[in-house]
């Protein structure tokens, strides 16, 4: 399988395993046995380097130690591409998603990885938080973090020649690269690389924000500046205050706790203005599963936060090597002006503090005013989409860049002029009160 090679005149038909597929029409007088090797074997030579598509869970499973080379070769390891819990993500979609892992190698080295899915997704086309239209496409999605090797320029043009190649023969309709790091190479080769009507004109850009733990809660409020460190004291004095007796934390990190932790934390996320935007936490059978997942690996940490007897805050966040990753949070609007989501947020922190094992808090996807605040490291990353050269996939996508054109004019024009902040407020205190009349409707309904 390694040595798989041909004469110098066929190496111009070997630009993919999907190339392959194309040489199979008569003029292209590819010889039958390289065919057949080539089907079996699902790896192929190209430029000196070993390329290979494992698109079962079983061929994943064959390639669990190279998966493995690459993964104690990063500089940050993400749990997102951690060999089981990519494995636990397509086993929570029920069939609904295939696998799809490339990989890149030489002399038995492994080189660089892309690990990824394909599944119907839809294409949200959106002005600020307003949703036009959401057409569905088949999308070949790159995990988080799934671009690994850090590859220099040369590999990243090798690399998106090979998956543009499953677009052309029909693989996926689009690409979709989520939170790339805008500084590597790939990131910037992708850009060059692709044509104005094959990617996304304007990509979709955030900050990614981390937070180095202090050894110790005070060095923590010493970093602050006197008026904060004054008002996150008086409202942890307030709350305390006010609820005196009657405050619970409880934490979550074993398997039978899942279903429990999830009821609790998905009834808040309701009433929050994260669900009315479908990205709040969703008691569902595919969260449960990758949650057990990550419990079996000694991974998943939850955190409910109770006053007055009710649940009023909760956090969900995977404890990775040496880095808490905080992938949910929310709150009951209710209970908003003791802002329990600091809270929580507040004894989460002691927690890790004490925890010698943890240097760092990441904030995950997304920006916000807390996590420039709390933050001490951060970089930009951008998710951008590759369209193949199909009349479909190309019209949506000038539709994408027609309504991402608008929405970034409108952005710079309240930016420019300073409503920013005030409009995404607004606008979310509109889609919790919307929310939490949701929720005492559905709750009068239950009690018919």
């Amino acid at each position: 399988m390694e040595g798989l090679k041909t004469a110098d005149k066929e190496k111009s038909q070997q630009t993919s395993r999907y190339t392959t597929i194309k040489a199979r029409i008569p003029e292209k007088q590819v010889p039958v046995d390289f065919i057949r090797r080539h089907k079996i074997s699902k790896e192929y030579v190209n430029s000196g380097i070993t390329i290979g598509v494992a698109e079962t869970l079983a061929e994943i499973e064959e390639i669990r130690p190279l998966w493995r080379q690459m993964q104690n070769n990063e500089l940050s390891r993400i749990p997102n591409v951690d060999y089981e819990h990519y494995i636990s993500v397509i086993e929570s979609f029920g069939g609904r998603a295939e696998p799809f892992v490339m990989y890149f190698k030489r002399a038995g080295k492994a080189l660089a990885m892309v690990v990824g899915r394909i599944e119907k997704n839809p294409v949200p086309l959106k002005v600020g938080y307003l949703t036009l239209l959401s057409p569905k496409l088949k999308c070949l999605n790159i995990t988080y973090g799934g671009i690994m090797g850090r590859p220099d320029e040369k590999l990243s043009s090798l690399m998106i020649n090979e998956l543009a190649a499953s677009l052309k023969f029909g693989k996926a309709d689009a690409i979709c690269f989520n939170h790339l790091r805008t500084d590597t190479a790939f990131y910037k080769t992708l850009k060059n690389k692709a044509g104005f009507l094959r990617r996304d004109v304007f990509p979709k850009k955030d900050e990614h924000w981390r937070m180095s733990v202090p050894n110790r809660m005070d060095k923590f409020y010493s970093s602050r500046s006197h008026s904060h460190r004054h008002n996150l004291r008086r409202a942890v004095s307030k709350f305390d205050h006010d609820y005196a007796g009657d405050i619970r934390y409880v934490n979550y990190t074993n398997k039978d706790e899942v279903d429990d932790f999830l009821k609790l934390a998905a009834h808040i996320s309701k009433k929050t203005y994260q669900h009315e935007l479908s990205s709040g936490l969703a008691n569902d059978e595919s969260t449960r599963t990758r949650l057990k997942a990550a419990a079996s690996n000694g991974w998943f940490r939850g955190h409910i936060l109770y006053a007055g007897g009710k649940s009023c805050a909760f956090q969900l966040g995977l404890r990775y090597g040496n880095v808490y990753y905080m992938v949910n949070i929310g709150y009951d609007p209710a209970f908003k002006t003791y802002k329990p989501g600091l809270i929580l947020f507040l004894k989460v922190l002691e927690g890790l503090c004490d925890d010698p094992l943890i240097e760092t808090v990441d904030f995950y996807f997304g920006d916000a005013q807390y996590k420039r605040r709390y933050g001490t490291e951060h970089w930009q990353e951008a998710s951008i989409c590759l369209f193949a050269q199909r009349v479909y996939p190309m019209f949506i996508n000038a539709l994408r860049a027609t309504t991402m054109g608008v929405d970034a004019g409108l952005k710079y024009t309240v930016n420019k002029i300073g409503f920013a902040d005030m409009i995404k407020r607004k606008w979310r205190n509109l889609l919790s009160v919307k929310a939490a009349v949701r929720g005492k409707n559905r709750s009068s309904l239950e009690s018919v």
